[in-house]
């Protein structure tokens, strides 16, 4: 708004007027002879000065509206990249991946049971037909999903194009040749602690966490049903784990006769032979140390073809209490093996059956462990 000023009156007029005179009076001495006469100025005493006017304030420059920030420019969505996906697998060994992997390659029986369970079908797996591993898991539809040869080779898998590949500690050798492939993720199916550490890399690895939390938790609720009914002196039971057409023994270093004892349901026997040749968990025996050790319940691993229960003709079997009694598992997924949280607990109703059938049902077909939506 402007200040509004009031009419001059004349004795300011003439105020004006002198000061005007003095300042070129001023200038005229600063500048040497003036050819301006220097006229005197009236005696009359110059009026007292009056101040001027003070000096009005400029309007107070009202401050440009204060720079309204440009609004922000909303940057550009950065693009993130999606986070990389980093886990430590069961040797050691770090992996890394730039998204979930989509297709999976099985280079052990392991990773189908671990497949299944999170509701993955692989693009290839390892070994099928008469090991029966993989029907148990997919039914019908594992003979849709290709099978690699005994003896796989880097050229066999790459052709698959696989974003990840799943095999076993134990097998390092095989990991440093196909990783050139792609990454290599090796499950410790020493335990099941570590087999649960292989199923959470997993879900996070392939983008399915939820699913296997899922497992972890469906193995959990199952095991812990099975041990509400199980006898006090459960854990004395002499158990035998070997093929059903051979005298091979699974020995000390299987997670499933940990798992057993670590339950109280059983204490597996084993013969006094260092690991076999294979590396395996197993161990051949003496016919003789079954007649020593006589064990109570035979869990017994077979497949399509090979000798079961009722077929085994060796007279040192015949006079094991576990024959005698019928206390038998004629164990179809390998599970006794413990190479997967699937074939474990599967492995484990069909032996607490053998044991103590008055208590514990069979546990059927495997499919029934597996997630609803298969």
């Amino acid at each position: 708004m402007a200040h509004r000023t009031s009419p001059l009156t004349h004795r300011t007029k003439l105020a004006q007027c002198v000061g005007i005179a003095v300042v070129l009076v001023a200038l005229a001495a600063c500048g040497g002879e003036s050819e301006t006469a220097t006229t005197e100025a009236p005696t009359t005493e110059a009026p007292t000065t009056t101040a001027a006017p003070a000096t009005t304030e400029a309007p107070t420059t009202t401050a440009a509206p204060a720079t309204t920030e440009a609004p922000t420019t909303t940057a550009a969505p950065v693009t993130t990249a999606a986070p990389s996906l980093t886990v430590t697998d069961g040797s050691g060994r770090e992996i890394t991946l730039d998204r979930p992997a989509e297709r999976i390659v099985c280079v052990q029986d392991n990773c189908t049971d671990l497949t299944s369970d999170l509701g993955i079908v692989p693009v290839a797996q390892h070994r099928g037909g008469e090991w029966g591993t993989a029907a148990a898991y997919y039914g019908t539809a594992a003979a849709d999903i290709p099978v690699l040869g005994d003896r796989t080779s880097v050229e066999e898998v790459a052709a698959f194009e696989p974003d990840l590949i799943i095999g076993r500690v134990g097998e390092e050798e095989v990991r440093d040749a196909l990783e050139m492939v792609a990454p290599v993720y090796l499950v410790d199916i020493g335990g099941v602690q570590t087999l649960k550490e292989g199923w959470t890399d997993i879900g996070i690895l392939t983008g399915r966490q939820a699913e296997a939390e899922e497992a972890i938790h469906r193995f959990e609720h199952n095991v812990e049903h099975l041990a509400e009914d199980l006898p006090a002196d459960a854990v004395n039971t002499r158990v035998a784990v070997g093929f059903g057409d051979t005298n091979w023994m699974i020995w000390d270093s299987s997670s499933f006769c940990r798992f057993l004892h670590d339950e109280g349901a059983g204490t597996c026997v084993f013969p006094a032979q260092p690991e076999s040749e294979y590396g395996s968990p197993d161990s051949e025996f003496a016919w003789e140390f079954i007649v020593e050790a006589d064990p109570e319940v035979w869990v017994m691993i077979t497949w399509e073809g090979s000798a079961r229960a009722d077929s085994v003709t060796e007279p040192a079997w015949l006079e094991t209490t576990a024959h005698r009694e019928g206390r038998i598992c004629n164990e179809d997924s390998a599970g006794s093996f413990g190479h997967g949280l699937l074939m474990l607990q599967w492995a484990y109703q069909c032996y607490l059956n053998a044991g103590w059938p008055s208590i514990y049902d069979h546990p059927g077909d495997l499919a029934v462990w597996l997630p609803e939506d298969h």
